[in-house]
């Protein structure tokens, strides 16, 4: 079982990191290492998330098959078999019988080499947290398909940090990692170098990541549901996150927003039960007023002013007026790219996810603790009732509303939807699915109404 922590390390930053580990009493191993990654021609291999590749270790060959395991927050934890290879292609002789049972022989036949990673690596045994051992190894280099596979070829930089347990636990994987993030921005890193192959050698690219529905047990207790609605929300946010800040497709800060949206949701709901560490909640306020301007700039000129533009009479005019509004965007996009580097997301990520690890929420109270260990069906149940007693009084309403009212109620209703959509596993069924459209139509009205008011 092979558990590590892998962060994204920007390349400015690789020179700095090096600085740091030279400052440890742990002499560096340099190696340069390629490994040629082995599918078939229809990837069938990796579509049952196993992965199969033999490295070139200086004069050696290791040849290793991994899982996809278990991941979150640039820590994975997975089934990994790795022995010696006679030459540069798999030798399925010197496989134990548990790592061929993930390979069939049907697919052993078609397997091709599909795509290949070139980096150096440096690599420093180091001590951690409470008599921990681990390895930390520096990757850059590149991932690249191989002729004959795509008729374009296409390659991806590599610049990772990967923190391996070697004994301990877990905790102090995450304690130098936060660190790091702190001074260098890391970021977490869930996609590992197979899978960026993968998608390379599928012509497939990166694109903004929306929610998906959840899965949920019926018998889960309300701490178990808590702990996975988080990270549901920090998976959405870490994966939209490198687009926020590179990218100029406006979609990604879309879904980051909606990603902090939905965790702020699941905290409020959860608020007198699991309870966030003021720190952490200092963080996801910094993050969310970070995003939030460049938002509502995005809205204003890439949706309501393009329905207005064709019914305005001087075209001249206009465009004059769309061009300093698109500066006061660009202005406000810098801002928030400034202001999320204030606020330091990696860091903050590995924070959170490493509170969730240690279930610091379960420092409360004895009548807190027992609701906690409750069953989360039934504590559902009342907090949607709860939560659908405000809805009725803002519709009953409606008309005297005020634009600040009518968007308290435009508020109440998402909550009730990002609730309804999480607990959706536990109930399911005709009602559900129509309670929920009722809140998705009431919430894109008032949304509409809403973006008017602000532009």
């Amino acid at each position: 079982m092979e558990i590590e922590l892998k962060l994204a390390l920007p390349p400015q930053q690789a020179a700095a990191f090096l600085k740091l580990m030279a400052r440890r009493r742990s002499m560096p191993v340099q190696q340069d290492l390629v490994s040629r990654y082995y599918d078939t021609p229809d990837f069938a291999l990796s579509a049952q998330g196993v992965a199969l590749r033999v490295r070139r270790v200086g004069r050696h060959w290791l040849q290793t098959i991994k899982t996809e395991g278990e991941r979150r927050g640039g820590l994975s934890q997975r089934v990994e078999y790795e022995m010696p290879a006679t030459r540069g292609a798999p030798d399925w002789s010197r496989f134990p019988a548990e790592a061929l049972a993930l390979v069939p022989e049907v697919l052993r036949v078609q397997l091709v080499p599909v795509f290949e990673s070139r980096f150096e690596r440096t690599a420093w045994l180091i001590n951690g947290r409470d008599g921990a051992k681990i390895e930390v190894a520096l990757d850059v280099g590149e991932v690249r398909t191989l002729n004959g596979i795509n008729v374009d070829a296409r390659s991806l930089p590599i610049c990772e940090i990967e923190l391996e347990l070697k004994t301990g636990q877990p905790d102090a994987l995450f304690e130098l990692a936060q660190g790091w993030a702190q001074r260098l921005d890391c970021l977490p890193l869930d996609v590992s170098k197979a899978e960026r192959g993968g998608r390379l050698a599928h012509g497939v690219n990166a694109e903004p990541v929306k929610s998906v529905p959840m899965t949920l047990d019926r018998d889960v207790r309300v701490e178990e549901g808590f702990a996975a609605m988080c990270q549901d929300c920090l998976a959405q946010f870490q994966a939209n996150l490198p687009g926020v800040l590179a990218s100029d497709d406006i979609e990604y800060v879309h879904q980051a927003r909606v990603a902090l949206r939905r965790l702020r949701a699941v905290l409020r709901l959860y608020r007198r039960v699991c309870v966030l560490p003021e720190q952490l909640m200092d963080g996801l306020r910094g993050l969310t007023a970070a995003l939030g301007p460049a938002r509502d700039w995005d809205v204003l000129c890439g949706e309501t002013l393009p329905a207005i533009a064709p019914h305005y009479v001087d075209a001249d005019t206009w465009q004059q007026g769309i061009a300093v509004l698109q500066e006061n965007r660009g202005a406000a996009r810098a801002g928030m790219q400034a202001a999320l580097g204030q606020a330091h997301p990696g860091a903050w990520l590995l924070g959170f996810q490493r509170w969730l690890l240690q279930h610091g929420w379960r420092a409360a109270p004895e009548t807190q603790r027992f609701v906690q260990l409750s069953a989360l069906e039934a504590w559902a149940r009342q907090a949607l009732r709860k939560g659908h007693r405000p809805i009725v009084r803002g519709v009953r309403d409606f008309v005297q509303l005020q634009p600040p009212q009518r968007h308290a109620l435009r508020i109440a209703i998402k909550r009730q939807r990002y609730a309804s959509e999480f607990f959706q596993p536990l109930f399911g069924g005709r009602r559900q699915a129509q309670y929920l459209a009722f809140l998705q139509d009431a919430q894109d009205s008032l949304e509409r109404t809403n973006d008017a008011h602000v532009a």
